[in-house]
Formats: C-alpha cells, structure tokens, sequence
C-alpha cells in the first residue's frame, strides 16, 4: 500500500435511566448547547475584541455573518465554547491576563506548538485548578471550594521561551524566543452553567502586554504591539491523500471502517490518521510511532477514543460501555458533587472524515440515560432509520449519523463516519481510563467496561430489544 508521507491532518480530536433529573431540565441535546439568545449575546460581547477572536464553537457556526474562523472544523464537541489568540510576543515582552474564574464545567489556557508534517499539536498549558488565584481570591475549580464562590480573580502570564525546569507561579511558555514566530493560544470553555454565556459569565480577561524595558501596554496600544491575526485553521488532511489511502486500502468501500468495529486510543496525527490505514500493528508502529504528542489540535487534558464507522455494514450503530463518574454541574450546582470523580467530563460525538473535521452531533456525560452499573448504550444513524425505540424513555439516547466524508469531491463517501469520545482530564486515580493505556492494542485490557463497544443492527433488529427503562 501507499504510506503518506505528508500529514498535514485535521484537528481531530484541539461534545438513572432517563436522563439525569437535573441535566433533563436544562442540558441541550444535538449540536449546539448554548440557547440561540445567549449564542448571540456572547458573539456580541467578545466578537469584537482586538486581541481574541470571536467565540468558536458550534453554536456560533449558525449564527448570521460569523468570521471562517467561528466554525469549527476540528471534530468539535456541542459544549464547548473557544477564544483563539494568534499573535507576536516582541522579544523579553511579557503577556497578562487578569480575568475571573468561569462558572462552567472546565476551562485552560493552551499554547499550539507546530508538529513535523504542518500539523498542530498542544504546547504548554494551565487548567483551571492548576491556576492560583490572587491574594483574597479563592479557585472555585478545587473542592471542598463552592463553585459559586463571589471572589475568583486570577492573574496568567504568557512568557517567551522553552518551559523551564522550576516554572514560574501562573504562567505558560510560548516554547519560542523568536519574536517573528507567532504564537497560537486558546481558552477552553466548556459547560457553562445554566443561563450563563459561553465564558462562563465572567467575560474575556483582561490583558496587558509588559516590554522588556518595562513599558506597559494595554487595550489596542497592546494590540498594535502584539499584531493578531483572526484567521481560521487550515491543518487539514489533504483530499487527495485521503482519497489514495483509500483506494489503496483492502477494502475501499468502507475503509478504514470495518464489519467488526474496535474503538482505540488517539496517539497523534500520524499514528491515528495516516497509519489507521496500515493494517500490519508492528508496521504501522513501525511507520507511526505512537507516541504522546497529540495533533490536531488536540487538547493535553483529554484522551480521545475514536472509531470509523461504515452504513454498508448496518444501518444502525450502538457505542455502549461505563459511564465514568463525573460532577454534575448542571444547572447550577453549589458544590462539586460528587467531590470525587474519574473523570471531569466525557462525550460521543459523530463526525466526518479528516479531511473536512466537521462535527455532527454530540452527548455529554448528564444528557446519557444510566441503567445499572452506570450502563449507557448509545444509538447512532441517519434520521428515516432511527429505531422508535432509540430515546431516552426506553434507555437509550440517539445522535444524528451525519453527512459522511463531507468534503467538496465526487469520491466523498457519505455513508462512512467517524465517531469520536472525550475523557476530559481524568483522575490520576481513575485506573481504567485511557491515559493509562501506554500501548496501542491494551485499551480492553487497561479500560475494562469503560472502553466503549460497538455493533453494527438493522433497524428492525434494534427495535426488537424494546424498552429497557
């Protein structure tokens, strides 16, 4: 077969037995989260910022006259809202923020760092709890701590340079000393409480821009300084690289998808794109090493799970497994309830091919209906073959196949998909997530029950399970 050699990949993966009480009152399923009236008033609020672009997620890609940038095109998940900074940092200069903690799920500062092929992989970062804040403040991001707590300021500074070995108190390192090298950084929002914008109700941060002599600048005199750029990414997987694997591969109807479907840990852009063309394991290590250093985009808090996936072989798919333990912060919760959980929040999505990176429909963590053992199964096809069974009174929840491949070219396949899991920063305690799982083929050993498991049904074979409240 062809091995690719070029992989500038998309971000894949920088989304009881009912529905939990709380998060059926408040929680949106499908593919936005934030009502239309607050996704407008956060694009109208921080749309205009000179230093951050405006709101990307999607719930802003539906709203009128939204910058390219604005839609997400790198397998984005339905509760997250994001605020992308591109920019120089002169040389000795010193970047600060001064913002509020957000009342949400989770939130962190990441730095981009270019990876070899033109792909964009997770630099330095600091999450929330990680974050200290100011003298009199408290960080609501750490139990027993009330997340609803008046006095959360914190304050963040950007430094130019390699992370060094004893790292400052609140500070990222762009990685870089070159003043002609622009930098990429994002502020991750996700679960906003209910009735909140997507930054969490607290707003963008404040920020200063300190030079080395000491001049400190602020507003658009930092902007002029710093010169943003608000352009959207474009680390796609190229067409025709796609279109060759492909057609070179054992089965090019449904490829890389097969009849027998094993989800599996994301490792970086070329081992989980490229090489899931490879179909020889000590080959494909061998071509693309599976090491940590993540790509598209990808977010150093998560660990992703991902499946291709064919209409050939059934017109209906089920992903079940465990649910791991989350808090439940929706609505509004005071506390972190639980205080401890294995995972801060998890997802499924249903997305496209590489090439486009596009997001179809989501569920998180408290819109999954529970049985027993916290046993989900979740129900994925297209709408005219959706089961009347699949809803959450009958135990299961449903999400949207999708458009397949989606990119602009006869070769397109629409009826293969890419699904796609979240394990947003788990517990160094929680022995069954995937950030335990060191090497490729271990996940049903390492997960046990909290690898998801899928199969492929017809939609009257589905409908014959019933309901299972």
């Amino acid at each position: 077969m062809a091995h690719p050699i070029n992989l500038r990949t998309t971000a894949v993966l920088g989304c009881t037995a009912v529905l939990l009480a709380a998060a059926a009152a408040t929680a949106q399923a499908g593919t936005t989260y934030l009502s239309l009236r607050l996704a407008k008033l956060t694009n109208e609020r921080y749309g205009h910022d000179c230093f951050w672009a405006p709101p990307k997620g999607m719930d802003y890609a539906r709203l009128p006259n939204t910058l390219p940038i604005q839609t997400p095109n790198l397998y984005p998940d339905v509760g997250s809202t994001y605020f992308v900074g591109q920019y120089l940092l002169p040389a000795g200069a010193t970047l600060t923020f001064r913002g509020r903690f957000p009342h949400e799920r989770y939130f962190s500062y990441t730095i981009f760092k270019s990876l070899l092929g033109g792909q964009i992989g997770p630099g330095d970062h600091l999450s929330d709890e990680d974050i200290v804040p100011d003298r009199g403040s408290v960080n609501p991001f750490v139990p027993p701590t009330p997340r609803t707590a008046k006095r959360r300021n914190y304050t963040l500074h950007v430094v130019g340079g390699p992370v060094p070995t004893r790292r400052a108190t609140n500070t990222v390192y762009t990685g870089s000393t070159d003043p002609a090298a622009r930098v990429g950084m994002s502020i991750r929002n996700y679960l906003a409480d209910k009735g909140l914008d997507g930054t969490g109700g607290v707003g963008l941060p404040k920020l200063t821009l300190t030079l080395a002599d000491g001049t400190v600048l602020a507003g658009k005199a930092a902007c002029a300084r710093l010169d943003p750029i608000k352009d959207k990414s474009t680390a796609t997987f190229p067409a025709e690289q796609w279109k060759s694997q492909v057609a070179a591969s054992p089965d090019p109807a449904n490829f890389p998808a097969v009849r027998r479907p094993v989800w599996e840990r994301f490792w970086n852009a070329g081992y989980s794109a490229a090489g899931v063309f490879v179909t020889d394991p000590a080959e494909r290590a061998r071509l693309f090493p599976p090491t940590d250093e993540g790509g598209f985009q990808s977010n150093p808090d998560t660990r992703y799970m991902t499946l291709p996936v064919s209409l050939n072989f059934g017109k209906v798919i089920t992903v079940s497994g465990r649910l791991p333990t989350v808090p439940r912060t929706l609505p509004r919760s005071r506390t972190w309830s639980p205080r401890h959980w294995q995972v801060r929040y998890w997802s499924l999505c249903t997305g496209s091919s590489p090439v486009s990176g596009r997001g179809y429909d989501c569920v998180f963590d408290q819109q999954v209906p529970l049985r027993r053992h916290r046993a989900y199964t979740l129900v994925v096809s297209r709408p005219q073959d959706r089961p009347r069974n699949a809803k959450p009174a009958c135990g299961y929840r449903w999400l949207s196949f999708g458009d397949g491949e989606n990119y602009p070219d006869p070769a397109a396949r629409d009826w293969v998909d890419t699904l796609y899991v979240r394990f947003l920063r788990p517990s160094p305690t929680f022995k069954h997530g995937p950030i335990n799982v060191t090497t490729p083929g271990t996940e049903g050993r390492v997960m046990g029950p909290y690898l998801p498991k899928s199969r492929y049904w017809s939609k009257a074979a589905f409908e014959k399970r019933g309901c299972r409240r």
